[in-house]
């Protein structure tokens, strides 16, 4: 696929390249949030040196051995670069498997590793409710104790040392965690706060367009 761009010096990039099949939900979210972005595919990554522009890099949904096969080690690496220089990865469901050090795909191909977690694959589609667990932290300001959200066969999430767990599942399992690494910051969402065009699951409308602000806002400063 080519590389589009969405308004001029986006600070913003969206993966949607091979595997990344539910892009189309983030960018669509993005646009609700008239936040510009540049949407980029394996190639790019792969060749490496994100422009100095990027602050934010948002791996969505989708396909993950794909995503893995097509990033392969290169992509993996300056992704890696990109994050511990000092850049934001925001994983959502496909892109929160990829971020552990072992991806949950079969032969458990090497991830990212950017992030102390381990994932449990699961199988299961709808709204759920995951609750908050640290009110306090910037990323959940101005949304409910629980939120009803978007999942989609998204990891449940165990975190390891380093790892802010900011809201969990019924199971008590991650559904969102955040990270530093290097210079940058990892946040992983289970479930999609960009909702569902194919569920027909409108963010607006259920109230997770602030979870996806609040964690751009993080990458993209005051």
């Amino acid at each position: 696929m080519s590389v589009g761009i969405h308004r001029e010096r986006a600070e913003v990039y969206v993966y949607a390249g091979s595997g990344a099949v539910l892009a189309g939900d983030v960018e669509k979210s993005l646009k609700m949030l008239g936040i510009p972005y540049r949407e980029i595919d394996e190639g790019y990554v792969r060749r490496g040196g994100f422009e100095e522009d990027c602050k934010v890099l948002i791996v969505p949904g989708g396909y993950t051995a794909e995503m893995i096969s097509a990033l392969d080690s290169r992509g993996l690496r300056e992704i890696r670069k990109f994050v511990g220089g000092g850049g934001l990865y925001i994983g959502i469901c496909a892109g929160a498997y990829m971020a552990a050090e072992r991806v949950e795909v079969p032969g458990r191909p090497e991830g990212l590793g950017i992030i102390n977690v381990t994932n449990m694959r699961m199988r299961s589609i709808g709204v759920v409710e995951i609750r908050v667990v640290d009110p306090d932290h910037p990323l959940v300001e101005g949304c409910p104790e629980r939120i009803r959200i978007w999942y989609q066969n998204g990891p449940h999430m165990m975190a390891g040392s380093g790892v802010e767990v900011i809201a969990v599942y019924e199971d008590g399992s991650a559904a969102i965690v955040s990270a530093r690494y290097g210079e940058g910051l990892v946040i992983l969402f289970s479930p999609h706060p960009e909702g569902s065009s194919e569920g027909g699951v409108d963010p607006k409308e259920l109230g997770t367009l602030c979870l996806l602000r609040n964690a751009i806002n993080l990458g993209l400063g005051p």
